[in-house]
């Protein structure tokens, strides 16, 4: 009687848990390798393994090849590996499974049973912290590469922009050096031409008095010539002294221009972010609007391009800068796995209480299996007691 109400109750648990099965009474009561094997599979595979049989179960022998040998082993295995969470003592072998046992079975698929029940009832309080733990740290591992992605490319275009920013304070130089000759040239052609005005105003006053005098006809022939000569040589000189001034100015409006550009780029420089890339582009607008203004300089430039490997040296700030966000970036990598690891202890803080709680469910599974057994025991002793009698009452 206690067999069959055990028997009854281990297929109640089977058909409940996994309903694909069908188990029936006369299965446990007889159990056979293939049903045996049928169970353990579907068992398995409600955790997740991947179970394919090599042979087909019910209709070939387990032990007609080496595969299916091995596969039987690694399902027995497994099926250990599962019992001795809560009974390390216990085993169960390839004879098990190729000639089962009643008391055996039904013991071994209670326990696995009451396994399944409690994965199955604590599987989202358990697995999901840690499932959500995990889609954090994919998300953050996402943004912080989006990040360095996006610091990467800040650290290129500040290093392009000291590139620019040097080359024009390069040119600057070289322009300054070139126009300080130009003064000097305009400086000497105005003294020149203020000289000139004084010998004008001299021949002038000369003029008057002489034409006060009377004098012979080619001396004044000869000193109108003079005086036209001298006229003719002041006015050269105005005229190129107007084009001198013309082209100072000029380059003192292209300095002025190129001084403006270089203080904005290093203004920009400066408060360089990653919201302000759109002033880095304006910027490098009025960069080209001076190249057309100065294809000489734009050329020089194209050329200090090319030699920019050259001046690595003069960029280790910006390394610097990226080696700190680097070290943050690391330090908030630590954190995250610090919480990590403190997740998964929680995670094993659970399963050791699901085994705790699975072992209290097999000692009061061992209780109620003694009471039905103590029970038996009365019914015999009762049965020896009054004989026929309680045969009739039973009836």
């Amino acid at each position: 009687m206690a067999l069959s109400a055990e028997i009854e109750r281990v297929m109640n648990q089977g058909n409940c848990l996994m309903p694909d099965i069908n188990i029936c009474q006369n299965d446990l009561a007889n159990p056979t390798e293939p049903l045996v094997t049928k169970i353990m599979v579907h068992y398995l595979r409600s955790f997740g393994f991947r179970m394919e049989p090599p042979y087909k179960i019910g209709t070939e022998l387990a032990h007609s090849s080496r595969e299916a040998r091995l596969f039987l082993i690694r399902v027995c295995r497994q099926v250990e590996r599962i019992v001795q969470i809560s009974f390390p003592n216990k085993t169960y072998t390839y004879v098990d499974i190729i000639k089962p046992a009643v008391k055996k079975t039904l013991a071994t698929l209670s326990y696995l049973f009451n396994h399944l029940a409690y994965y199955k009832v604590f599987k989202k309080k358990v697995v999901g912290p840690v499932e959500e733990a995990l889609k954090l740290k994919d998300s953050l591992a996402a943004e912080l590469k989006t990040k360095s992605q996006q610091l990467e490319q800040c650290s290129q275009n500040t290093k392009e922009c000291e590139v620019a920013i040097n080359q024009l304070k390069k040119d600057l130089q070289d322009t300054q050096a070139k126009l300080l000759p130009l003064k000097k040239s305009c400086s000497e052609q105005e003294n020149a031409l203020e000289l000139l005005e004084l010998q004008h105003n001299e021949l002038d006053k000369r003029i008057g008095h002489w034409e006060q005098l009377v004098v012979e006809e080619s001396q004044v022939t000869e000193l109108r010539e003079k005086i036209k000569s001298a006229s003719s040589h002041v006015e050269s000189c105005k005229t190129e002294l107007a084009s001198k001034k013309q082209e100072t100015k000029e380059h003192r409006r292209i300095i002025e221009n190129s001084q403006h550009i270089v203080a904005s780029l290093e203004k920009a420089t400066a408060a360089l972010s990653l919201c302000k890339v759109d002033d880095y582009k304006e910027s490098f607008k009025q960069l080209e609007a001076v190249e057309k203004q100065l294809p000489t300089w734009k050329v020089n430039y194209q050329k200090r391009l090319q030699d920019a490997k050259a001046k690595k040296e003069e960029l280790g700030l910006c390394d610097q800068r990226y080696e700190e966000r680097s070290q943050e970036n690391d330090a908030e990598n630590h954190k995250l796995l610090n919480e990590l690891k403190q997740l998964q202890v929680d995670v094993e803080d659970r399963k050791k209480r699901l085994e705790d709680l699975s072992k209290n469910l097999v000692e009061l599974d061992q209780r109620n299996l003694g009471q039905d057994q103590l029970y038996a025991m009365l019914n015999e002793q009762i049965h020896e007691a009054l004989g026929q009698n309680w045969h009739m009452n039973s009836t």
